[in-house]
């Protein structure tokens, strides 16, 4: 196995325990328990972000430059999805 096929695996695997973690952290009514599902989400996410930078140093992961322009798109866009979401549930 090639070190890029260990770090997609890696990948993969870390992605999959991100989305468990965050539907039993939604569907948690134990406050406790709810707390370390969330603990436990943004450590993964911190190591999902390391293999991808790994992966991106060593040309595995290609990413391309967005532009200001898209930057700002892209934030306007979520902004509103999130003001529409929001006024949903006012």
């Amino acid at each position: 196995m090639t070190e890029q096929e260990m770090l997609q695996d890696a990948l993969i695997a870390h992605k999959f325990l991100m989305s468990m973690y965050n539907q039993f952290g939604l569907e948690c009514s134990n406050l406790p328990l709810r707390k370390m599902l969330i603990e436990q989400y943004a450590e993964i996410s911190n190591h999902n972000f390391d293999i991808f930078e790994i992966m991106k140093k060593e040309g595995f992961y290609p990413v391309t430059v967005a532009s200001s322009k898209e930057i700002t798109q892209a934030i306007k866009m979520h902004t509103q999805m999130q003001e529409n979401l929001d006024s949903k549930f006012e």
